[in-house]
C-alpha cells in the first residue's frame, strides 16, 4: 500500500503569474480590500504551521514524492519550484526545503487542462459549469498521475487547493491521510492528521 498525505493550501499571488491581477480584482470585488489584506497577511503564519505539521510527521524524505497543485508534467518541475520559491511563494519554498531533504517533486497536472482553465478565467463567457468540468478533469488527471508514479511503500504529499476533490478518484491501494492546519488569531497552531478517510 502507498500513503498520500493530503495538504490543503492557499495560493499566493507569486504562484499565479499573469493571472494574479485578475484573481486579485475578482477577490476584492467580492470581499473588499480589507479581506484581501487580511488574507495575504496570514500566509506566512499558515505556511509556517503547515511546515511544522509536516516536520512533526518525521517522514523519511528519501521515500517521499511531492505533488503540487498547478505544477505541470513538463520535465522541468524542479526548476519551476525553485523559480517560484525565489519569487516569494511560501508553498514552493516549503517544497524546495523538502527537496533539499531528499524528497522528489513530481509533475502533477496536465499542461493542456491548466491552459484551458487559464483561458476560461480570462474569458467573458466564463461560467460555473465549465469551470467545474475543468476542475474535475484536472482532479482525475492528478489522481491518475499519483497512481502512476507513487509506488507501494512510498509516501506522497499532495499540496492542493481546497476546491479540489482528488481523493475521490484515487485507487484503494493509496491510503489517504488529511493534514489539517489551524492558525488562531493569537498565532497558536493546532495540527491534526486524520487517517484513512476519503472525502
Amino acid at each position: 500500500m502507498a500513503r498520500l498525505i493530503y495538504v490543503p493550501v492557499l495560493h499566493s499571488v507569486a504562484e499565479m503569474g499573469t493571472a494574479a491581477p485578475a484573481y486579485k480584482a475578482a477577490f476584492v470585488a467580492r470581499y473588499g480590500e480589507a479581506k484581501w489584506a487580511e488574507r495575504t497577511g496570514k500566509f506566512d503564519t499558515i505556511w509556517r504551521a503547515i511546515g511544522e505539521s509536516i516536520k512533526m510527521l518525521k517522514l523519511d524524505l528519501s521515500h517521499v514524492k511531492l505533488y503540487q497543485d498547478s505544477l505541470p508534467v513538463c520535465g522541468k518541475e524542479s526548476e519551476l519550484v525553485k523559480d517560484l520559491a525565489a519569487q516569494g511563494s511560501p508553498n514552493h519554498q516549503l517544497l524546495e526545503g523538502l527537496m533539499r531533504g531528499g524528497a522528489k517533486v513530481v509533475g502533477t497536472e496536465s499542461p493542456t487542462l491548466l491552459l484551458d482553465e487559464y483561458r476560461l478565467l480570462q474569458s467573458p463567457r466564463r461560467n460555473e459549469a465549465k469551470a467545474a468540468a475543468i476542475l474535475e478533469a484536472r482532479d482525475r488527471f492528478i489522481a491518475k498521475q499519483i497512481d502512476a508514479t507513487l509506488a507501494e511503500g512510498e509516501i506522497g504529499v499532495l499540496f492542493i487547493g481546497a476546491l479540489h476533490k482528488v481523493a475521490q478518484f484515487l485507487p484503494e491501494r493509496i491510503k489517504v491521510e488529511y493534514l489539517a492546519v489551524r492558525c488562531s488569531s493569537d498565532n497558536e497552531r493546532e495540527q491534526r492528521l486524520t487517517s484513512g478517510v476519503k472525502e
